[in-house]
């Protein structure tokens, strides 16, 4: 069993609000929903002018691009309702609320009124410390995530690991949706990693990993756009069971993607879906050299049921193909594939897991004023769930027998610490009982 003990941040952030805050907003204030029935005398009216207020960590131009309402186009309320809470599912944001005003008898102006989280909370370096009871791993070491890098809602991150048997890993990141007004992404990304101990299997050692990619759009809908992805790795890595007896391997890994995103929002979507596909070559560039592919494919459907309910469905699936080495193998089990087994129990070379969840938020928002950090929001959910997967090495695996399942229930803590923290506990027909407590969206 493994156990995540909670960043010092969290822990720290977590008293201040019991003890230490006193709440500020509540109810309809904090939760901030466009009111479509309200504005009806608006709909079709032309958007003269869009307004931002508020933002002062945040540009101006990084809010009004994330917007499909937009000057010069016809205001839909079903467009505004998705621009707020978009808007208000991005990290710097405690609370987002527009407003529209009538200017003459055919047009209108929107107002954008944000309250921003606290900027401590949104360029926070923490400590990282993870143990797993059933190794004896100990694992530490520091991390900075900046959500708002150059204030313009670009992603950096820095972070150092190591653990108790010596095995060092450190990455950088960053990545942008947006240059200029044009929605092309670009990112890239570092690592290094080198392993001390020895294994029972060949895997790769050490390993040295640079990759980049750009997004080109193909639709310039905001509700509901697709793009193509390409993008190029480059790793230099040890392949082994030990240190001295390790073999260099110089890895090439190009690839090309599709990506379809109609969600209302990025961390608490309640409609819409979410589609990515992705094939990527890899090229052994020295020695006898060998080339394999990898195909990834992520589906997401949100159904609200309710204002406070919504059903989520995720498909997730990786295929290799070709001359693919021996030490790749994909894990199923943990709190990102099937919850009530441990992490990669099941080991295979190809894998397909399946997720239903209810997601129910009974509260609204809840806004408090935390000292020395100023207002942030802490919103509190409870969550359903039922996994499946399977994986597979040879053809003749994939069959029923060999599908495993875990079903449970869980809590969220929406909150400006990665966004969401998340607390599983898993059951399997086995009998089996797994607690998991992670950071971050799953889907």
């Amino acid at each position: 069993m493994r156990f995540y003990f909670p960043r010092a941040a969290v822990a720290i952030v977590a008293v201040w609000a019991a003890v230490g805050s006193r709440p500020v907003e509540s109810g309809a204030a904090a939760q901030a929903r466009f009111d479509a029935e309200a504005y009806r005398w608006a709909q079709g009216r032309i958007i003269d002018t869009v307004y931002v207020d508020g933002n002062t960590r945040v540009k101006t131009i990084a809010v009004l691009r994330e917007m499909e309402s937009r000057p010069g186009r016809p205001l839909d309320p079903v467009a505004v309702d998705r621009d707020q809470r978009y808007l208000g599912d991005l990290s710097p944001f405690a609370t987002v609320a527009i407003h529209v005003e009538p200017i003459g008898d055919d047009r209108c102006a929107l107002s954008v009124v944000v309250k921003e989280r606290p900027t401590l909370l949104l360029k926070l370096i923490y400590p990282v410390l993870d143990y797993d009871v059933n190794t004896e791993r100990l694992s530490y070491g520091l991390k900075w995530d900046d959500r708002n890098f150059r204030r313009r809602l670009e992603n950096f991150s820095l972070d150092v690991r190591r653990d108790n048997r010596d095995n060092d890993a450190a990455a950088a990141a960053w990545s942008t949706s947006w240059l200029g007004w044009k929605h092309i992404g670009l990112g890239g990304r570092v690592s290094y990693f080198n392993r001390a101990e020895p294994t029972a299997e060949v895997t790769i050692i050490e390993q040295t990993r640079g990759q980049t990619s750009l997004s080109i759009p193909l639709t310039e809908s905001r509700i509901s756009f697709t793009q193509v992805i390409a993008g190029v790795a480059l790793a230099n890595n040890r392949v082994g069971m030990r240190d001295v007896d390790a073999e260099r391997e110089h890895l090439l890994s190009p690839s090309l993607g599709f990506r379809y995103d109609g969600r209302d929002g990025t961390v608490k979507p309640r409609n819409g879906g979410y589609f990515y596909v992705n094939v990527s070559g890899n090229r052994v560039i020295n020695g006898e050299g060998s080339t394999y592919y990898r195909l990834d494919n992520d589906v997401r459907i949100f159904r609200a049921l309710d204002p406070t309910t919504v059903v989520a469905v995720r498909s997730l699936a990786a295929i290799q193909m070709g001359e693919f080495p021996e030490y790749i193998r994909f894990g199923i089990g943990g709190p990102g594939t099937i919850r009530g087994y441990e992490r990669s129990d099941f080991r295979s070379t190809q894998r397909w897991v399946q997720s239903l969840e209810l997601r129910v938020l009974p509260w609204p928002k809840r806004l408090y004023k935390l000292p020395f950090l100023g207002t942030t929001d802490f919103q509190f959910g409870l969550v359903a769930f039922v996994d499946t997967g399977i994986g597979w090495t040879e053809r003749s695996e994939f069959r029923l027998d060999n599908f495993h399942s875990g079903f449970g229930i869980g809590a969220r803590l929406f909150s400006p610490i990665q966004d969401v923290i998340r607390v599983d506990v898993g059951f399997t027909s086995e009998g089996t009982i797994r607690p998991y407590f992670s950071t971050g969206t799953n889907f």
